[in-house]
């Protein structure tokens, strides 16, 4: 995603704190504005000599002291109130609001907009809210620092202590691998787009879902070359994705706002992962595809260390309380549960799918060469489909309910060369 071209405007006290900082990155900063004259490679710029500006020419100004006056005069000179963006150096992005035609509430952060109908809705903008400045602090981390972070929060959902210097569990090694393994392949095959490329070298395009357009902005898509049904989706973490069962009563407004917020967030930031820093965040249209009349597709996870399937999780009631089940490689029931999804009641009668061998070969030449590895398919209507590749699954925040599993994982698993953690 191209970084925003804005402008900047603040005392230059203000304005070099948010330099120090480590968001102002994302940002192709065009010319400041200030009332102070000081050494700059960029112009500085008067506020009050900007009336005649051409603001299409800029995604936003960033004030970097909130000084509530000087929007309210760049709003009266017609520029958008999304492309007022309010930083603070002490509370990172603040937001500020107002009324919507239809006397709806509607919030304007950080370069983004948000229109509240619902519960929904306010719960969406206050999760965007927490994830952005979460993202900011992260952003600021030094590298050296990630083990102690990465420990802390492994205490935090686990109740362990979390040794980075010597590793057992399979838990333990996930968090290792975040760090000391964050390769720029596993970004490449992390990203759901460019994923496909390697999927189709290594086992056949024959078993992607096919793609129906890719796109760097919410705006350049053309609703009218999409089918009827379809699934939206950004290519850079989990959970960021919107099925249209019927074109004609899709909210396009609501789908704008969530997919704009959810390419403004570095998902690496979400639990310090940083393989997904490097993906170039993108929209990405699939074709809709289901099973029948069940209300969720059914896919099958298969755990791989060194290339060798260890087991295949099969998970069911996506809608209302999601269900985990682990079966061996040859599809028997295992007494395996994690602690942040219970097994179903009866998993002996779950049937096992037509092509599992079919998929535990594709599965085991995905997995080719890399310590660990979750590789996802789906089974639709007799044919089998790629769903994703998935190398921290959890963050590795999660343990085993199952005595004995985190260990017995744990010792299978052989770290690989340790690499210099990136920045986020």
């Amino acid at each position: 995603m191209r970084k925003k071209k804005v402008l900047v405007h603040g005392t230059l006290d203000s304005l070099n704190k948010f330099f120090s900082d480590a968001v102002s990155n994302d940002y192709e900063v065009v010319a400041l504005l200030s009332e102070e004259k000081f050494s700059s490679k960029l112009e500085v710029l008067m506020p009050q000599n900007l009336p005649r500006f051409n603001y299409r020419l800029i995604d936003g100004i960033i004030f970097t002291d909130n000084d509530k006056s000087s929007a309210e005069f760049f709003l009266k000179q017609g520029i958008e109130p999304r492309k007022i963006i309010l930083w603070d150096a002490g509370q990172g992005w603040k937001f500020f609001g107002g009324r919507d035609k239809d006397s709806s509430q509607v919030i304007f952060f950080c370069g983004l907009e948000f229109h509240i109908r619902n519960e929904d809705d306010m719960k969406f903008f206050n999760k965007t809210h927490w994830r952005l400045q979460q993202q900011r602090q992260i952003k600021n981390l030094n590298p050296q620092v990630y083990p102690a972070v990465l420990a802390q929060q492994f205490q935090q959902r686990t109740g362990k202590p979390l040794d980075f210097n010597n590793p057992k569990t399979f838990t333990e090694k996930l968090k290792w691998m975040i760090v000391f393994d964050a390769t720029p392949l596993k970004s490449r095959l992390a990203d759901k787009y460019l994923v496909r490329y390697w999927v189709a070298e290594k086992i056949g395009a024959e078993y992607l879902i096919p793609l129906l357009g890719v796109w760097d902005d919410f705006d350049d898509i053309n609703f009218d070359d999409l089918p009827n049904q379809f699934v939206l989706k950004c290519n850079h973490g989990s959970g960021m994705n919107i099925i249209v069962r019927d074109k004609k009563i899709f909210d396009k407004q609501r789908a704008r706002e969530r997919i704009n917020a959810w390419l403004a967030f570095d998902y690496g930031a979400n639990c310090l992962e940083p393989h997904y820093t490097r993906i170039n965040h993108k929209i990405i249209a699939e074709k809709f595809m289901a099973n029948g009349d069940l209300p969720d597709l059914i896919d099958y996870k298969f755990l791989c260390i060194s290339g060798k399937i260890i087991y295949c999780q099969y998970l069911t009631e996506r809608s209302s309380e999601l269900k985990l089940n682990y079966f061996d490689e040859n599809w028997n029931v295992t007494n395996v549960e994690r602690s942040d999804h219970p097994r179903s009641e009866h998993p002996e009668n779950i049937p096992k799918p037509k092509n599992f061998e079919l998929m535990k070969e594709l599965a085991a030449t995905l997995a080719e060469g890399f310590a660990f590895v979750r590789v996802d398919f789906y089974e639709i209507e007799g044919k089998v489909y790629f769903g994703e590749m998935t190398f921290t699954p959890g963050a590795g925040n999660f343990y085993y309910k199952s005595e004995g599993t985190d260990e017995y994982l744990g010792g299978l698993l052989k770290l690989p060369e340790p690499t210099p953690p990136p920045k986020l």
